[in-house]
């Protein structure tokens, strides 16, 4: 019913339309200097709709002829667009196949072809990395600089993963130490400098960035004090291996001592740490330096591999020296490594009989190989050789029982 309607309408405008064009022909005239263009009103509007359509139609063929040259030679930026976005997606699939070199290939064409190349060329290094060509992925990362100069950090990031993946680690060191005097906290710039300093073992350099690492909460406690503990056992053993061939003392114990030095409050307090460097200490033949020092710290610095090694020291004063000793039993009395610890100094002040209750007493807390061959020892000197052989079998045997059982050998 409503096209019906419509369908009188547009006929009873058209008859109006009609009759006023016959009964009103209408006058047009357009004068310029000496040219004049006269016209009725219809034949004018006639005109210009006839000119409409033709320009329409031109508009028409034009984009036709475009599009049909765009397939030999892509001009419109919508036809580089689509063919950068092809070739891409391409690319990204010869890169996930593990077909490198055309993936390398695929993927420079489109940065070339794209308005936004930097995922291109970046991708481009990865693929042409992957290939063995190192010097092809250096070019895309260079060319990736030239045409993205914003994108310092996404393109230093990418270089330091390639030289950390082919083992360039100074190659690596040097891109990430420039990249973290721009970036001092971005996490995983920090995160990847770890990694070089521990591939290359230097734990001077790590020890100083793990306070930043903890702060950025690049890692977490755990991780922190398990990375603390390797490096300064590293940079200890490193120290030892510096000092042990100098002449004197202080000259053997000066790198040991540079390090201890610039400890924080907090490390110096730690255990573990302390131990590495009285450890230290001690095999640089600085025993009396060691005792003085585990005398001053044991009091609120405790642990069982501190005291154990106190036991094996020799002090200046061997009395004085069990005297402290035993001023930590009455704080840890059932202590097996203390009363170790207390049995061997007392075997050094020549107190056979105070040495054995204490070693006895050890022994009775807690079974230990040590503990017997001490034992073992004394009684031999007491030539009570049945109980001392006794104690050495009992102590090989405990050797023996805690022996890593090694493949296809089995224990009787």
């Amino acid at each position: 019913m409503k096209g019906f309607a419509l369908f009188l309408i547009i006929v009873s405008a058209c008859f109006l339309l009609a009759n006023i064009m016959v009964n009103d022909h209408g006058y047009v005239l357009v004068a310029y200097d000496e040219m004049t263009f006269e016209s009725s009103l219809w034949g004018l509007l006639l005109l210009v709709v006839i000119s409409l359509g033709l320009v329409w139609l031109a508009v028409i063929i034009c984009r036709i002829l475009l599009g049909m040259f765009s397939v030999i030679y892509p001009l419109s930026s919508g036809a580089r667009k689509a063919k950068a976005r092809k070739l891409f997606d391409r690319g990204l699939a010869e890169f996930t196949k593990g077909h490198w070199r055309r993936a390398e290939r695929l993927l420079g064409q489109a940065a070339n072809s794209g308005e936004s190349p930097l995922i291109n060329y970046l991708a481009a290094a990865r693929a042409a990395h992957e290939a063995g060509h190192y010097e092809s992925s250096a070019n895309w990362l260079r060319q990736a600089d030239s045409k993205a100069p914003g994108a310092e950090m996404a393109i230093g990031i990418t270089q330091a993963q390639l030289q950390l993946a082919s083992n360039h680690l100074e190659q690596a060191l040097a891109t990430l130490t420039h990249l973290h005097k721009k970036y001092p906290r971005h996490r995983y710039i920090l995160k990847m400098l770890k990694q070089v300093y521990i591939r290359l073992n230097d734990w001077q350099s790590l020890e100083k960035l793990l306070p930043r690492l903890r702060k950025q909460k690049v890692i977490q406690d755990d991780e922190y004090h398990q990375l603390e503990q390797q490096a300064f056992k590293a940079l200890f053993e490193q120290a030892n291996n510096y000092g042990r061939n100098r002449i004197s003392v202080d000259e053997k114990t000066k790198p040991a001592d540079d390090i201890w030095l610039g400890l924080s409050h907090s490390q110096r307090k730690d255990p573990v740490i302390l131990y590495r460097y009285c450890d230290c200490l001690v095999r640089l033949g600085a025993g009396e330096k060691t005792e003085a020092l585990l005398r001053e710290k044991l009091n609120h610095c405790y642990s069982e591999a501190l005291i154990r090694l106190y036991g094996k020291t020799p002090g200046r004063d061997l009395k004085k020296q069990l005297l402290f000793a035993e001023s930590l039993l009455s704080q840890r009395t059932n202590d097996p490594e203390l009363l170790l610890a207390l049995g061997r100094l007392a075997l050094r002040n020549e107190l056979w009989g105070k040495a054995r209750e204490y070693l006895e007493a050890s022994l009775r807390l807690r079974k230990s190989v040590d503990v017997y061959n001490e034992l073992g020892h004394l009684l031999a000197h007491l030539d009570e050789f049945e109980t001392s052989s006794r104690y050495f079998q009992e102590g090989l045997l405990l050797a023996a029982d805690s022996a890593t059982n090694l493949p296809g050998v089995h224990k009787p």
